[in-house]
């Protein structure tokens, strides 16, 4: 645990945090202990909005994007290395001349290439290895090394091989979506009326919907900021509406004619299929009564039985050796679901 790595190395490894001034923690994490970071003032950065919510919800305050000055500063690395690298330099670039720039992270989501990267630059003043990965620190110089301009310059949205603007650490950002893809293939006019995407990323399955179907309205739902904004940029059209959002706590303060979602199957690094299960019962919640869900799914991912639960009906449009395309109609209410009959698992 990352708290366990921090209080370890503050308490008897050298890591001194200053007792005052602005320090600033990149990627912050809902269930870290930062009790051990001194300064007067603490400012939690994080744009994925579930974890946004839950620090703001225990009194932190928290942005989307921080900003400096800080006298010093904590990244928390995430799984993809261009992400974290451009975090570290953005750490750098904002934290003042001989202030302490640390860096955490898991080995399964890549410290000790973050380490070895950095290395190439600077010095560190310590690192601690502990619960599974790594904690490292080190001073920052008066003059930055030319690679941390290059580094923040990569967070920077540009334009993938399709013509769309993303940036690392968005759902395949390089890429087409083969999943999205799939889906897209079995989009007509019948996906017309008011319609929800549920987890849009940075909007090609968006851009398909509005291009192939007939929506009067498409509500963007997206949790991680940085993507929406970058669907904001890719969508020109005046029947697009964006929402920073976590969507496993939508409101039915508007309901939708159908809802189209790719949804994620990974919160560590193994497939959790109960996270798609849950937007499939939240699609069933913002649903009109006569409303449709279509889902793309890994095939080894079994949602068959949720889809049972929370729909009178559904249909297997397509199935390949990677995906399975569904159509489900008219959701359930939730008090005549049966969670009795959901099987979840994966293989």
């Amino acid at each position: 645990m990352s708290a366990s790595r921090l209080e370890f190395a503050c308490a008897g490894s050298g890591l001194v945090f200053p007792e005052t001034g602005r320090i600033g923690v990149y990627r912050a994490r809902p269930g870290a202990d930062y009790a051990r970071i001194g300064g007067a003032e603490l400012i939690f950065g994080n744009s994925f909005r579930p974890d946004f919510d839950q620090l703001a919800a225990r009194g932190y305050d928290v942005q989307p994007q921080i900003a400096g000055p800080f006298r010093a500063t904590l990244v928390h690395i995430t799984r993809s290395k261009p992400e974290t690298l451009g975090l570290v330099a953005r750490a750098m670039l904002a934290t003042e001349p001989h202030g302490i720039v640390a860096v955490d992270g898991a080995r399964t989501d890549g410290i000790d290439s973050i380490l070895k990267a950095v290395k190439s630059l600077l010095p560190p003043l310590g690192v601690v290895a502990k619960a599974h990965g790594k904690l490292f620190w080190f001073a920052r110089p008066e003059s930055l090394p030319v690679s941390v301009p290059r580094w923040s310059a990569g967070l920077e949205p540009a334009k993938n091989p399709a013509g769309f603007l993303t940036a690392p650490g968005m759902f395949s950002p390089g890429k087409i979506d083969k999943g999205s893809a799939l889906l897209a293939a079995h989009i007509d006019d019948r996906l017309k009326g008011d319609i929800a995407d549920l987890g849009a990323g940075w909007g090609w399955l968006a851009q398909a919907v509005l291009t192939r179907g007939a929506p009067t309205r498409l509500d963007l739902h997206e949790a991680e900021q940085t993507a929406l904004d970058a669907a904001r940029a890719n969508i020109n059209d005046p029947r697009a509406y964006f929402h920073w959002a976590d969507v496993l706590r939508l409101g039915t303060d508007r309901t939708y004619d159908a809802v189209i979602t790719n949804p994620p199957f990974h919160q560590g690094r193994a497939a959790e299929a109960s996270l798609g299960a849950e937007f499939i019962k939240s699609a069933a919640n913002i649903l009109k009564p006569n409303g449709h869900l279509w889902l793309v799914a890994n095939r080894q991912l079994p949602y068959e039985n949720v889809l049972d639960t929370c729909f009178h009906r559904f249909e297997t449009l397509e199935q390949t050796p990677y995906f399975k395309v569904f159509r489900a109609a008219k959701p359930r209410i939730a008090s005549a679901r049966n969670p009795a009959r959901i099987r979840i698992g994966s293989r």
